[in-house]
């Protein structure tokens, strides 16, 4: 193995423990330091690979300090840490480690962490380069066009914006003399959608006088260092900038990251990126504004150059692609992951969505694909946690005839149906463990072995997979293994949950609201205000998923004249409060909402069927239910011939 690490801890016994199980397992332990100043020197002694960081050392600086720098030199590190406040936790993963070791550990705690961190390194640089190449690239092609140079800048933000994230940007010439001030500002609104804000448009937000604002504008644009500004970082500097402070009230901006570009007249030409997530910038962002310097100072003094210009227009966008159509909302949790996406789809490697069941992964697995050069070639998707074992291995791989009982003929298993094409393994966690290892063989070599089959069969396919299961958990209780998650989470998505991005909640349920009126052929209605306060309330344990089956069944229920109601409670009677705690009869009276509702859908569709159940057209193929499964519904409930009169 002979990778290096190094222990920052300022406890003996455990840096010393620490010490024996790495050095057991093969590690050189480059060193053990207590404090950052330490371990600084210790790093410019011996560059080691890993960095294990307590948070809290002696002196004035934290491991939350070094981690920054380690950062900055991309150095990967897994913070130690025993039980600590919230604020300090929050602050800590802001850093983007690679790991998170909780005292007291055990070591095989260690050594799973770490060789995940290791690999999470070695693979996200190898992925980072490539998708920094493509963006040079984009820009190179931006430098080389000719058309007005608003719509030009307005091409570098976009292209910008799946690497360095921003809700707000403010482009400028700080020429202190400069009458009136030049610059440009651009309100993000939705995916590859910026708003152009003029001076004339901020001083109708902001209630300001046009030379009061240029006199803000103008002092603040003399930025003449790169700097990052997260959270209390950017509340304390907007007390000493007043255009900080006004973008903050106006917009609700909690972070900056400037970037001043040195013309060559002497000129300071900055970008100001602004976001809404108080942890939005990093030292990587940082660390590529200074590696495109260079192209980016280029290709702004060509557009300042350029001789054609017209203003902006009202709204300056290229519109939403079409393979996010099906995404709804415009949040800037939503849009950052759809920035990712961007990124990653056309570099065919590996991908790891993450969330919550419900937060709508198989639409982002089918996004990455319709974005790749592989969307003429088939989607192909498989439920792990659906198959029975036993099944599973010859859905997957194929068989041939005769390999089993039952096998008549050969059958072309999932991995060959997307030759060429995109195989989504959703619920990857569920796999079992004895499949994981031939599921591995297949993303290192390339090739698969049907079922009684005596030769291999080569594929080109990208892998996409999903899970709800915290999979570096499942790793260290060996129900999943290393080597395949390794291959797995080169490029990792986490989707954010729908209680984190309450702003997407009134368009999702429109856009349910209008669905299911087409679908159940009724008059599309609103939906009431006490609906719609309700709904962007609930906390919404199942996400998007819950949500759509909550407008489902006001629709159904709902005589299309009227705004829609809710016909049920949310959850325990729409509460916030846990389950546990709601008496008993309302839990009964939850029940009972829930089966008068649950038995007037599958009413309504027996109506529209005529009482058939099985075969196409049928009811259990229009609830997506097995037919045994509805009958048995259907007789739990108590519905009888009579009730579809």
């Amino acid at each position: 193995m002979n990778k290096k690490i190094l222990i920052v801890e300022d406890e003996f016994i455990v840096s010393n423990d620490l010490r024996l199980i790495l050095e057991s397992a093969g590690y050189q332990v480059t060193g053990i330091a207590d404090s950052v100043k330490q371990a600084r020197t210790l790093i410019d002694t011996n560059r080691p690979d890993v960095v294990l960081l307590d948070i809290y050392l002696k002196g004035k600086e934290t491991g939350i300090d070094l981690a920054r720098w380690l950062s900055s030199v991309n150095i990967a590190f897994v913070y130690l840490s025993a039980n600590s406040n919230q604020q300090v936790l929050e602050a800590a993963r802001a850093t983007q480690p690679y790991g998170f070791l909780v005292k007291p550990f055990r070591g095989k705690d260690v050594l799973v962490t770490l060789d995940i961190a290791r690999y999470r390194h070695e693979n996200s640089l190898e992925a980072s380069l490539r998708r920094e190449a493509q963006l040079e690239q984009q820009l190179a092609g931006i430098a080389a066009q000719s058309t007005d140079k608003h719509l030009r800048l307005l091409r570098v933000i976009q292209a910008l914006q799946a690497h360095i994230p921003f809700d707000f940007i403010t482009t400028g010439n700080t020429t202190p003399d400069a009458l009136p001030y030049s610059g440009e500002t651009f309100l993000r609104i939705g995916f590859e959608q910026y708003q152009p804000i003029d001076i004339v448009a901020l001083g109708t937000i902001t209630k300001l006088r046009q030379p009061e604002l240029e006199a803000m504008q103008r002092s603040s644009a003399l930025e003449t260092f790169s700097a990052i500004l997260n959270g209390a970082a950017f509340t304390q500097a907007c007390e000493q900038n007043a255009m900080k402070q006004l973008y903050a009230r106006s917009f609700h901006l909690v972070a900056n990251l400037v970037i001043p570009l040195l013309m060559p007249d002497g000129r300071i030409y900055p970008l100001s990126f602004y976001s809404r997530r108080a942890d939005a910038y990093q030292q990587e962002h940082l660390s590529l504004s200074v590696r495109l310097l260079p192209m980016l100072t280029r290709i702004i003094q060509s557009i300042q150059h350029h001789n054609v210009s017209t203003p902006p227009t009202p709204v300056a966008t290229t519109g939403r692609q079409k393979n996010f159509a099906n995404i709804v909302g415009n949040s800037h949790l939503l849009l950052s992951v759809l920035d990712l996406v961007s990124q990653v789809a056309p570099v065919d490697t590996s991908v790891l969505v993450l969330g919550e069941s419900g937060t709508g992964k198989e639409r982002i697995a089918q996004s990455i694909h319709e974005l790749s050069a592989r969307k003429k070639h088939p989607l192909v998707k498989v439920n792990c946690a659906a198959l029975p074992a036993n099944l599973i291995e010859s859905e997957l791989f194929g068989h041939e005839k005769g390999a089993f009982t039952g096998a008549l003929e050969r059958r072309i298993g999932k991995f060959e149906q997307a030759e060429g094409g995109t195989l989504f393994l959703d619920e990857i966690g569920e796999m079992p463990v004895e499949l994981q290892v031939k599921l591995l063989r297949v993303l290192q070599e390339k090739e698969i072995e049907r079922v009684g089959g005596k030769s291999t069969v080569k594929i080109n396919v990208r892998f996409i997979a999903a899970t709800n299961r915290n999979l570096e958990k499942e790793v260290a209780e060996g129900r999943f293994r290393l080597d395949l998650y390794y291959r797995l989470n080169v490029f990792p998505i986490v989707l954010p949950p729908l209680r984190e991005r309450r702003e997407d909640i009134a368009p999702l349920a429109q856009y349910f609201a209008d669905k299911f009126a087409a679908k159940f052929n009724k008059a599309a209605a609103g939906i009431s205000d006490k609906m719609m306060h309700e709904l962007e309330t609930w906390h919404w344990p199942g996400n998007i998923r819950e949500l759509e089956n909550v407008i489902e069944q006001s629709v159904i229920l709902s005589d299309g004249k009227q705004p829609l109601q809710l016909r049920r409670p949310l959850g325990a009677a729409a509460q916030t409060t846990p389950t546990a705690n709601v008496p008993l009869q309302t839990l009964e009276e939850v029940k009972m909402a829930q089966r008068e509702t649950e038995k007037a859908y599958i009413l309504s569709i027996l109506k529209k069927t005529n009482g058939r159940i099985r075969g196409n057209g049928g009811a259990a193929e229009i609830m997506n239910l097995k037919p045994t499964t509805l009958e048995s519904r259907i007789f739990k409930l108590g519905i009888r011939k009579e009730d579809l009169q």
